[in-house]
């Protein structure tokens, strides 16, 4: 059980982070001062865990900096896809969204090795696209959705960006990669957030509940890389899957925007349509599906 509940704990802090985010906005707090703080308190933390500052070596050795640099950009580009996407829709179906990742990752792996899509594939993309469309549909604010939506799109090909290029830096360990990662976007949404505001800082609240959000986003990437020590470099979900399938290991994986769901529900008493039911459930549906079918071809031996 150890692997489910590392995955679990990191899903439930990552849930707890985002959700803040409503409220971080009714504070007045800038999403690039957010941000910052998000990932200042990441770099921080990436600096205890590893114990020491920069060391070029070995990156200059692989030749991975081009990587770095790119994955930085993609790291922030991501983060603030998202946050944008919260100030036109609920935190609930922005996060459901952004999990259509696995869907869009698998496509990107089976196009990069020129592996022709079969019917499940074609299937789930048709699925999750009908749930998306699904999810637009509401009476009131329909522009101001359909912007959401596509912002959380971009962030979900951003997020899958992220985990196609990931593998050229795995000659890092996982928190080097973190604080590598860290530091170019915590320094871009600084320079982005003076820009902005100049020396207007907003209330201490909205400082002190973006610090507990940022503390929140580390724990859980926290929990995760512990269960990535444990069980090998880079992804832990091979090892879930050998112990408990695919199945589990998908739908543990998909906890986090259902918490995220449920949290809206109960905090901000967000309300969705029968309609945006029904497309959560179909996103839902194709993003596991597709989350179980990868897990269980990545996890098959090869000859």
């Amino acid at each position: 059980m150890f692997i489910v509940r590392f995955a679990l704990l990191s899903s439930f802090f990552y849930a707890l982070n985002v959700s803040m985010l409503p409220l971080i906005y009714s504070l007045e707090v800038s999403a690039f001062l957010f941000l910052f703080i998000r990932f200042a308190t990441t770099f921080c933390s990436s600096l205890l865990i590893t114990k020491s500052f920069f060391s070029f070596t070995k990156i200059k050795k692989h030749k991975i900096g081009f990587w770095l640099i790119i994955l930085s950009f993609l790291f922030g580009i991501q983060s603030w896809f998202f946050v944008e996407a919260v100030k036109y829709m609920s935190v609930g179906l922005a996060s459901v969204i952004l999990y259509t990742y696995p869907l869009i990752t698998y496509l990107m792996v089976s196009l990069s090795k020129r592996r022709a899509l079969d019917l499940t594939t074609i299937v789930m993309f048709i699925l999750a696209t009908i749930g998306i469309v699904a999810i637009s549909q509401s009476s009131e604010g329909v522009y101001t959705l359909v912007i959401g939506i596509l912002l959380s799109l971009l962030s979900a090909i951003s997020l899958s960006l992220i985990f196609f290029l990931t593998p050229k830096v795995s000659s890092l360990r996982n928190w080097e990669i973190v604080k590598f990662t860290t530091l170019i976007p915590m320094l871009m949404f600084l320079a982005l957030f003076l820009n902005e505001s100049g020396i207007s800082w907003p209330a201490n609240e909205g400082i002190i509940l973006s610090l507990i959000s940022g503390t929140l986003f580390a724990t859980g990437m926290f929990f995760y890389h512990m269960a990535v020590k444990k069980y090998g470099p880079m992804f832990f979900y091979h090892m879930a899957v050998k112990k408990y399938g695919p199945t589990r290991t998908a739908n543990v994986g998909y906890s986090e925007p259902l918490m995220v769901l449920i949290i809206g529900f109960i905090v901000y008493s967000d309300s969705i349509t029968n309609i945006q039911a029904i497309g959560i459930i179909l996103v839902t549906i194709a993003s596991i599906t597709i989350e179980r079918r990868q897990l269980s071809q990545d996890n098959t031996p090869k000859v």
